[in-house]
């Protein structure tokens, strides 16, 4: 098995292991607590989520764009992390009564105060994870992840049954985020030495500081949705917005997020080949989106029945949500993989320039759309990811050459064929008045229409599988 092909086999190990197992235990949780009490930790998330950006401060991406980097990057970037992290924990241990006072929430001051250490517990795996990805080497991030949310997992499902409620999320975070990274320091045996190279850190934040800011920028984008709802609207409403954004994510991002750790390293080795280059984006392109449309276009069929069935009725408020945030998420990957090639021809300032003026029409959509309600907040998210994606198609076109109708011509028979099958499996969701019904059946129309269409639609991927079923029955 080729390297790419065992970087992608235990990427999608990692990924939907621990992601898939977080899930389940997430709903399990979601299913006795109240939201509550969820809506709280989104609260606090809001600024956790911001502070997590500067610990990174885009290091871990200028490692893996440096091509000679030596063990002295590793220790500078794994000083740089932690030092920042110990800095802002301090900082939201005296701010936590601001942050209280500022949602009118007052019990945001002990839980603020707690959360916060896991700024602390993911500094120090950092750049675990940053040399692991560059090896490709998947399988210790595997292990370490699925063994830390299992855990992690059983006690927070413990506290939620003893009704610790919204404690029981706080301590279910804390113990997956520092069991991860004393697992991953074991697995890995690489252990920091306390090495800081001035030379090694410009030249890491030469890179990591364009990335620092407009992922910084996108942070403040994400999160200032949470901030407003959470002031302007109660911790429940802001919980069923966040609980529906959440779950339209888990297909979205975390398939990418598999795909970017094992490509954005082998196209910053294909940087200086144009043409090779070219052809590896619209091959990942295509490739991710095959598997990414059709999720989030079958949540959009049977989004109700979902709800009821997961979550249960008290979760229903969010199905409006869901199926705004499904069709949002549809564009994520080619949103994503068309900044990623601007990360990896190095032109991160540009990418900063484009960042800021997406963040201006984001924010510019935000007013405007707050004093309609949280579906219309939804609708206007919406409407900003069409308009960056149109930004970033450009700007591919002026850095790199790629036109814009050659992307959009190559990844219209995959929204066609999803767009159908929605509708049908929607329709047939109709039909039935068990919710358990409307499930599995919708579903499986769905499934067998968008499989059917695939093949008489001839898309590459569906030879690709052919091919390698055949091989694997020969052999």
């Amino acid at each position: 098995m080729s390297r790419i092909s065992k970087g992608f086999l235990w990427s999608s190990l990692d990924r939907f292991s621990v992601q898939g197992v977080s899930f389940l235990l997430s709903i399990i949780i979601a299913r006795i607590i109240s939201p509550e009490s969820y809506g709280l930790i989104v609260m606090v998330q809001v600024f956790m989520s911001i502070c997590q950006t500067f610990v990174d401060g885009g290091f871990a991406n200028a490692l893996i764009h440096k091509q000679n980097r030596t063990e002295v990057d590793y220790y500078t970037a794994f000083i740089f992390n932690m030092s920042v992290a110990i800095v802002l924990y301090f900082f939201l241990f005296i701010c936590a009564p601001f942050i209280a006072s500022f949602y009118n929430e007052f019990q945001l001051i002990s839980i603020t105060r707690v959360i916060g250490l896991n700024l602390i517990f993911t500094s120090l795996s950092i750049v675990q994870r940053t040399r692991l990805t560059i090896d490709l080497d998947f399988k210790t991030q595997a292990k370490a992840g699925l063994v830390s949310v299992c855990i992690s997992g059983g006690i927070g499902i413990l506290c939620a049954y003893k009704g610790l409620e919204v404690w029981a999320l706080v301590v279910q975070g804390l113990v997956n985020s520092a069991l991860t990274s004393v697992l991953l320091m074991t697995f890995a045996r690489w252990f920091p030495r306390f090495e800081f190279s001035m030379k090694s850190f410009k030249e890491l934040f030469n890179f990591g500081s364009k990335l620092l800011l407009t992922n910084l920028i996108t942070n403040i984008y994400l999160n200032i949705y949470n901030l407003v709802i959470g002031k302007k609207f109660s911790s429940a409403s802001l919980a069923y917005y966040n609980r529906a954004f959440t779950l339209t994510q888990i297909p979205s991002t975390n398939i990418e997020m598999v795909l970017s750790r094992i490509i954005y390293p082998i196209e910053c080795e294909l940087q200086d080949d144009k043409d090779a280059l070219k052809k590896a984006y619209f091959k990942y392109l295509h490739f991710s989106n095959f598997i990414v449309l059709p999720l989030l276009f079958l949540l959009i069929a049977v989004a109700e029945p979902l709800v009821r069935v997961v979550l249960t009725d008290k979760w229903l408020p969010a199905v409006p949500y869901i199926i705004l945030f499904s069709l949002n998420f549809t564009l994520y990957p080619w949103l994503d993989q068309s900044v990623q090639l601007l990360n990896v021809l190095g032109q991160t300032g540009i990418n900063l320039k484009t960042q800021i003026l997406k963040r201006i029409v984001s924010f510019g959509i935000l007013v405007v759309t707050i004093p309609f309600g949280i579906k219309t907040i939804c609708l206007g998210i919406l409407i900003n990811t069409v308009i960056e994606l149109i930004i970033t198609l450009f700007t591919d076109k002026y850095v790199f050459g790629i036109g814009v109708m050659q992307q959009v011509k190559s990844q219209l028979n995959l929204y066609f064929i999803c767009i159908l099958s929605a509708i049908g499996g929607y329709f047939v969701t109709l039909q039935f008045e068990n919710i358990y019904m409307q499930l599995a059946i919708g579903g499986l129309t769905f499934i067998f229409s968008y499989l059917i269409l695939s093949f008489l639609f001839n898309v590459v991927e569906v030879k690709i599988i052919q091919r390698k079923i055949s091989q694997i029955w020969h052999f």
